[in-house]
């Protein structure tokens, strides 16, 4: 009786520590758990400002849109000229052989009356002073006529030189815009992936520490639900006799063993799930993706345009690559920044080859091996040697965007 009394007292007394115990444990958690939302807080007020500087950027590549739609205007009103101009110039050509033929004759006609001094015959024949004047008034208008076929000549030929002058420096300052919006385009576009990067890394954390601090909630509680059961079977024991409370303890054992255990196959199960394996890339896609390029052949350039009509540069490779499944940034810039760089000597069929005019990454084509490249420019789609005039002193490197 004796030794179940002093069992009681000493249950007891535990009970009594058990309370001031709990609370340092949970004080310790509830600091994490503080701290963990700090972070979160942080790590929302970053993406928050990132999200808001990418609402920026998104603006400005509507405004270079509408750019590109006053663009595509001016480079339509250019071929327009082209065309009107190449009118002109055949008009003009048969004017020129027009007057060639009537100087010709005249001069036939010269040459055939010089030996008999047809001005002198003239003069003398006339019939009165009347006759006379009129006559040599009749010469010198046809002299005149002909210098008059001579000086229209001239200025046609002077007049085609002028507008052939105009419409290839239109021609340059057009091609020049084109290339400055395009590395306007690149920049921004640029930007936004890496602040998107940015902001997707944010969410990841963002999400790790959700979790971390979903683990210590839970900890927290089930640390407070052993403390109260075991308060509670510590409270029963008091009652008790010694067997019970060792026969309590015995089953709390086996509670918690099995707890473990079904812990454990969870775990199991877990690591089981996530070991999934991925599926091999084939030359399926490599195919899909050059026969959806070479089948744009011929097709004309326009700028912002991705197909299936017309396309730009990047408009041509992003709509080749969708065709193999792959999604590719809208713009050469994008792309550059997008692709795992390589050295030429690296490069084969199916990668990205680059170029930059001054300002930036503004144009880009499908390498298609032995230096050349399919890609869409001011000429439609085409082929072209990479190294040959107009591109190799633009030429910055290649880049690889899928492991075909």
């Amino acid at each position: 009786m004796k030794k179940n009394a002093f069992i009681a007292v000493s249950l007891a007394a535990v009970i009594s520590l058990t309370p001031a115990f709990t609370t340092n444990v949970f004080a310790d958690v509830n600091t994490d758990i503080e701290n963990q939302d700090k972070k979160i807080s942080d790590l929302e007020n970053q993406k928050s400002d990132l999200e808001s500087q990418l609402a920026t950027l998104q603006s400005q590549l509507d405004d270079s849109q509408e750019k590109a739609k006053t663009l595509q205007a001016e480079y339509d009103q250019t071929n327009k000229e082209l065309k009107q101009l190449n009118d002109d110039i055949e008009k003009i050509n048969e004017r020129i052989k027009e007057r060639e033929e009537v100087l010709k004759d005249r001069a036939r006609a010269m040459q055939k009356t010089s030996n008999s001094n047809a001005y002198l015959d003239i003069i003398l024949n006339a019939e009165s002073i009347t006759d006379l004047v009129g006559r040599v008034s009749a010469v010198n208008q046809l002299m005149d006529s002909d210098q008059q076929i001579l000086e229209d000549q001239q200025n046609d030929e002077k007049a085609l030189q002028e507008k052939q002058a105009s419409v290839k420096q239109k021609q340059a300052d057009q091609q020049k815009a084109i290339q400055d919006y395009e590395a306007e385009q690149g920049k921004i576009e640029a930007q936004k992936a890496q602040k998107e990067a940015v902001v997707t890394k944010l969410a990841a954390d963002q999400a790790a520490a959700e979790n971390e601090k979903s683990e210590l909630v839970a900890q927290r509680d089930q640390e407070a639900k052993a403390a109260a059961e075991k308060a509670a079977q510590l409270e029963e024991a008091t009652s008790t006799t010694t067997a019970q409370a060792s026969t309590e303890s015995s089953s709390s054992s086996s509670n918690a063993s099995s707890s473990s255990s079904s812990n454990s196959s969870a775990t199991t199960n877990n690591s089981s799930s996530s070991n999934n394996s991925i599926p091999a890339s084939s030359g399926s896609a490599y195919d899909k993706m050059m026969s959806t390029a070479t089948a744009q052949l011929g097709k004309p350039y326009s700028l912002g345009a991705s197909g299936p009509n017309a396309f730009d540069c990047s408009g041509f490779t992003s709509y080749s690559f969708a065709a193999a499944g792959i999604s590719l940034p809208r713009t050469a810039a994008g792309q550059y920044a997008a692709s795992q760089k390589i050295s030429e000597s690296q490069a084969k069929p199916g990668d990205l080859v680059f170029f930059n005019y001054g300002s930036g990454i503004a144009h880009v084509g499908i390498y298609v091996g032995g230096g050349s490249m399919i890609n869409a420019q001011d000429n439609g789609v085409k082929y072209d040697n990479i190294h040959g005039a107009g591109w190799g002193e633009y030429l910055v490197g290649f880049g690889r965007v899928a492991n075909f």
